[in-house]
């Protein structure tokens, strides 16, 4: 029997993402690219592995690279899990005619304005919105809707070039000194109330694994430096049921995709209106996919590629009462030289992933799916896992790991 080929676009590092032991036995051979960052990391496990320097803006390289690959390794399907790469494997999907999910559904799924456009005058419900290609269309919208609001970009992820609008003045500050066009950008009413997010996955067309997660601290937390948390709601909650089902009609109305995982951000009112915030064709980012792991027993990223890989060797698991007593934690660097790592952690800390190191300085927080450490911790109830959050944070924010740098 022939074995087949996966073409797998690699935004993370191997320890993350083992893409050959996920294939393993599967009768799939993976074929990566990645970035210099982590070419060594895969190159020692996995015999077709490329690198592409400048991974994330390099569209042409990327594709000069895939025709070569195509030539003397053809591929059967193509994998990614990261939302810069989503767009490229669709395109990618098209030019050799492989299946999966289509540019256009890619697209509605990483465009926050045409995401809208699919879900307007359905039975879900969304802030007044409008696109954005000059100042005037702010204006204008402005004009017809009030203070406050929020400017996006359409096609960014971790809630980076996000700025909330509160008067003219302050409109008038972002047009003069904000550095990005204003072209490609989406306006919307700002919503007051709590943001949760919706996690799953779809397997050959069917709904496989779905959870609702609160957020401890908002998406914009990491401009204050500040730690952003994930709890899971449990079942017999009232959200529970409204945010999944929520998401469900969300994802019956978007273009019909037969494998993928999901995220979807939803704001929740004092009213309890459930208010579509966006969604995306992709595991969740920052700490979401361990923590789904050590609550449930599914590794959702190596689920999704056995499914588009079209292996079925997967047992998708129920929903748990003890998915509760899990949440996670991504903890964003201070300003500063980071001096020394903690040594020991709080207690119920289960997992913990590292990006930085001891000697390297730090402006603070990029963007909310950055961090310098990650813990998944587990403990009896959710205030108390809310409880080790603050504990894990301190444990690293403490003035001795950190050493003040100046401006001489």
């Amino acid at each position: 029997m022939k074995k087949q080929t996966v073409l797998i676009l690699a935004k993370t590092e191997h320890a993350r993402t083992p893409y050959d032991e996920w294939l393993q036995d599967s009768g799939v051979i993976p074929v990566v690219i990645t970035s210099p960052n982590f070419f060594e990391g895969y190159s020692c496990h996995i015999t077709h592995c490329y690198s592409l320097s400048n991974y994330d803006q390099d569209d042409d390289g990327l594709f000069e690279l895939v025709e070569k690959i195509y030539q003397i390794t053809p591929f059967d399907y193509v994998f990614c899990r990261a939302e810069v790469d989503v767009i490229r494997a669709a395109d990618i999907r098209s030019r050799y005619g492989i299946s999966g999910q289509s540019s256009y559904s890619a697209f509605c799924y990483r465009d926050k304005y045409l995401m809208k456009e699919r879900l307007s005058g359905e039975d879900v419900q969304l802030s007044a919105y409008r696109k954005v290609d000059s100042p005037e269309d702010i204006r204008e919208f402005c004009g017809d809707n009030g203070f406050p609001y929020v400017i996006k970009p359409r096609l960014a992820s971790g809630s980076s070039g996000v700025a909330i609008i509160k008067s003219l003045e302050e409109l008038d500050s972002y047009l003069k000194y904000s550095e990005n066009q204003v072209s490609g950008m989406l306006v919307e009413n700002y919503v007051d109330g709590e943001m949760f997010h919706v996690d799953g996955l779809i397997v050959d067309g069917e709904l496989r694994f779905i959870q609702p997660f609160k957020y401890v601290n908002d998406c914009l937390s990491y401009r204050d430096n500040m730690y952003i948390g994930n709890i899971p709601l449990g079942k017999n909650e009232r959200l529970y049921s409204l945010l999944a089902d929520t998401t469900k009609k969300i994802i019956c109305c978007m273009p019909e995709t037969k494998n993928f995982a999901f995220h979807c951000e939803l704001w929740v009112t004092k009213q309890q209106d459930i208010i579509f915030c966006e969604i995306a064709s992709r595991t969740g980012g920052g700490m979401i996919s361990f923590l789904i792991e050590e609550m449930s027993g599914l590794n959702i990223d190596r689920a999704w590629l056995l499914a588009e890989c079209q292996v079925n060797t997967v047992v998708y698991p129920e929903y748990h009462e003890d998915f509760q007593r899990f949440g996670c934690v991504c903890i964003p660097p201070a300003n500063g030289k980071l001096l020394s790592l903690p040594s020991v952690y709080p207690s119920g800390v289960r997992r913990t992933h590292l990006t930085g190191k001891s000697g390297e300085t730090y402006g603070g927080g990029e963007k909310s799916g950055l961090y310098l450490i990650g813990h998944v911790v587990e403990a009896d109830d959710p205030a108390s896992v809310q409880t080790i959050f603050s504990a894990c944070y301190e444990n690293i924010h403490n003035r001795y790991h950190w050493e003040s740098v100046g401006n001489d």
